[in-house]
This record gives structure tokens, sequence and C-alpha cells, in this order.
């Protein structure tokens, strides 16, 4: 699949996903026999912070912007690991791939089906099932890391220097994290089961593990990037110090 195709494919998954997530999910019907349950789970999801709760929906969010900018980049901009025919547009592209997106999506994805397997009801209750389609929750929840491996591995990316990547997926978990601290201080909403059930000790050393792991998924998509485009880009340095000399 072209990177183009994929693009477009992904796009398309995830302004999907979004519109049904925005428009369709949770609308109760005094019609159905489940509409006190659904009721409930509207007016949960409804609360103050609303879909902004969740660190699903920054994801998502960052999913969907990423992909405008690489379709924006495919018509507009470069494709290129030699730096002097870099255009603004891909390095903007590459950046928010490299520092946000893909390490963003990797954690949804592992950290939501890790809670899963250890315990749904802390992230996913069975309740949700009969009310969230399985097409979604895969399309939230699993697609974030399943194409964005396909995106590193069939897409040139040039990554920035580590502080300025790290930087800023820090600030961007960091404003997440703030954010839900303020819920749950300020509302007492405690956006996950597994926050309401730690004590602040076990809180504070999962917020730093989160942290950790988020870097740690930024140094394993360099670490593959490397694997799978290694060779192009020595060669593209290797050119560039040919013609400096």
């Amino acid at each position: 699949m072209g990177p183009l195709l994929l693009h477009i494919l992904a796009w398309v998954v995830f302004a999907c996903c979004t519109y049904y997530d925005m428009h369709m999910l949770f609308i109760p019907d005094a019609k159905q026999p489940s509409f006190e349950v659904v009721k409930e789970l509207a007016f949960q999801r409804n609360r103050l912070g609303g879909r902004w709760k969740y660190l699903t929906i920054w994801g998502l969010t960052a999913q969907l912007i990423y992909y405008f900018i690489a379709l924006l980049n495919d018509v507009l901009g470069t494709n290129t690991f030699v730096e002097r025919d870099v255009s603004k547009l891909q390095r903007v592209r590459d950046v928010f791939f490299t520092s946000i997106a893909f390490p963003i999506g990797l954690l949804v994805s592992v950290m939501f089906w890790g809670l899963f397997v250890v315990d749904r009801e802390l992230v996913f209750p069975a309740i949700l099932d009969p009310h969230y389609p399985w097409l979604l929750n895969h399309g939230v929840h699993t697609m974030p890391l399943v194409l964005g491996v396909l995106e590193l591995m069939t897409e040139r990316h040039n990554y920035a220097a580590n502080r300025l990547s790290i930087s800023l997926l820090c600030t961007f978990l960091a404003s997440y994290l703030g954010w839900t601290l303020y819920l749950a201080l300020a509302e007492n909403l405690w956006v996950y089961g597994i926050m309401r059930v730690l004590g602040w000790p076990l809180r504070i050393a999962f917020i730093a593990a989160n942290l950790t792991v988020t870097v740690l998924l930024f140094f394993l998509g360099k670490r593959l990037d490397a694997l799978v485009w290694g060779s192009q880009k020595a060669a593209a340095a290797k050119a560039k110090a040919k013609k400096s000399h």
C-alpha cells in the first residue's frame, strides 16, 4: 500500500470514528429497553469535560490531524531524507508524527488493551458492550497502533532532536494528565476506574509510569524507523557530506 492510499484510508477511518463518537454514540431512546443504561452512560460522558476527558479522544484527534497534514504534504510538500530539499510542510508532518501521533497512538493501544486484559472493568466495563460498537472500539483503540506502524514502515520521516521531540510529547501528555487531575480534585470526577481505586502514592506512580512508557515508546519508534530506513538515511547523509567538500 502506497503512502497516499494509506493516508486516505487512515484519515477516513479516524474521521468516521470521530463523527460516530461525536454524533451517534450513547443517544438515549425511550423506546429501547436499555434506555436507562444509555441515559446514564450519556450523562457520565457529558459531565464536565465531555468527550475530552478521555485520552482516547485526544489520541484520536492527534491521528486525525496528523493524517490531514500528511495528505496535504502528499500534494504540496516533499518526501525526502535530503535535508536541503525538505519542505516546511514535511518538517511539520515529521515532527508531529514522530513526537506525538506515533507514540501517543501506541500508548492508547497498549494501555487500553493492557488494562483490558488485566481487568476490563477498570477501562471498558462490560455494560458498554451492547452500546459501543466493536468496530468503533477497534477504530479508536487498535487502529492507531496498526496504522501508525504501517505509516512508519511505508513513509519517510526525519526525526527532530530528542530534546524537542520529548518536550513536545511530554507537554502533550502532561496537559492531558493535568486536565484529568483537575477534574478529579475539583469535581471528584475520576475519568478512569483504576485511578479511583488507587491511593495517592500509587496514582503518582501510575502517572510517572505512563510518562516513562510514553518516552520509551518514542525511542521504540525511533529504533524501528532506523531499522526500516537507516540505510537510506545513511546514503542521504553520505551524499550530503560529499557535496559539502
